[in-house]
């Protein structure tokens, strides 16, 4: 009987304990060594005091990119400190994301993909601690296409697709210091690409697939931006990256836009044709077009440009065309943009369709 009775004591104060461990509130933050954190949300203010070897964590969660922003306020502790020694945030793989060090009153902007996160504040080993505020806050970025911290866009391989016409809103973020799109030239032509940037400063480089073709614009500062530049026909890869900021040793983050559109190689239009009748020669004019390059001017005996055909260019709007015979001549023009090699491989052309076609007769 003196056996149960020590039973059913011994099964009341487990149950005690039990309960005891159920109704404690849970703690704001997890001391260091603990691999999870209390999640945190938006608009909601924690505090601590950190210790010599203390670290709070604390979890949270973005469904899609943005931007995080924490504002921290420090007071003493009473070890004369108003600074924490590190701040951090790690990604669901434990990689270090941001730190900063000797973090006071301050407001932390962090442009972040989505995914899972875990902040991270203490004080460096053999420092006194301090009391901490903060509290946290979400903007999301609304990315036409929102990238996860563990599926971007950072890859050839992983591009995301683009079609010439459509408008794009992407962020670079600090886990994300690169978006590469993949997009199709279907014919030799000039590329307009307008861009708004909030970045301080944003990289952009277009290259095709075989390397032949690598344009690249650099230091753009905030704001809206247009360019203008000739692809030949092919498949090219976009590539927005944010500047290094020398300071932080991270990439510039922030939220940019781009659009596109097209502009065919302008077509001349023949303004003058004078023949010489004396000297068996003929001048050929055509109006001048900043897209164009240059000019190639061609003549021929028949309408097919089969018989008698004279070609020739220049990056100049008038030609003569000499040692002619009686009789009548069909003229024609067509403009050119011309890519420099330097004397790597041959310099490349690229044409417009052909002008109106003129009669002109040599007597």
């Amino acid at each position: 009987m003196m056996k149960n009775k020590s039973l059913w004591k011994g099964l009341i104060v487990m149950l005690a304990a039990a309960f005891v461990m159920l109704v404690m509130p849970v703690q704001k933050a997890f001391a260091a060594g603990t691999t999870e954190g209390p999640k945190l949300k938006w608009g909601s203010s924690y505090s601590g005091s950190t210790e010599t070897s203390k670290c709070y964590k604390y979890a949270f969660s973005l469904k899609q990119s943005g931007n995080v922003t924490f504002v921290f306020q420090v007071s003493d502790a009473g070890y004369a400190f108003t600074s924490m020694g590190k701040i951090t945030v790690l990604d669901e793989t434990g990689k270090e994301v941001y730190k900063i060090y000797n973090v006071g009153d301050c407001s932390l902007s962090l442009d972040l993909l989505a995914g899972n996160y875990t902040l991270r504040i203490g004080m460096e080993g053999g420092m006194d601690g301090c009391n901490f505020t903060f509290t946290p806050s979400f903007k999301p970025s609304k990315e036409t296409k929102s990238e996860h911290a563990m599926a971007k866009n950072n890859e050839m391989g992983t591009a995301t697709s683009y079609k010439i016409g459509k408008s794009v809103k992407g962020q670079l973020a600090l886990n994300d210091d690169i978006d590469i799109y993949k997009m199709r030239v279907t014919k030799s032509q000039y590329l307009n690409l307008t861009v708004s940037s909030k970045l301080r400063e944003l990289n952009i480089n277009l290259v095709n697939t075989s390397g032949s073709r690598n344009v690249s614009i650099s230091d753009i500062e905030a704001g809206l931006h247009k360019y203008r530049v000739f692809l030949p026909k092919g498949t090219y890869y976009v590539k927005f990256r944010g500047g290094v900021n020398y300071a932080t040793d991270y990439h510039y983050t922030g939220k940019y836009s781009f659009r596109t559109s097209v502009t065919a190689i302008p077509k001349p239009t023949i303004t003058k044709t004078k023949p010489d009748n004396k000297y068996k020669t003929m001048y050929i004019r055509c109006k001048k077009n900043s897209l164009a390059n240059g000019y190639q001017f061609q003549i021929a005996r028949d309408k097919k440009f089969k018989k008698g055909k004279k070609t020739k260019q220049d990056e100049y709007t008038g030609m003569y065309m000499v040692d002619l015979k009686k009789g009548t001549y069909y003229v024609r023009v067509r403009s050119y943009v011309k890519i420099d090699n330097y004397g790597s491989t041959p310099d490349e052309y690229y044409y417009s369709s052909w002008s109106k076609v003129k009669t002109v007769k040599i007597k």
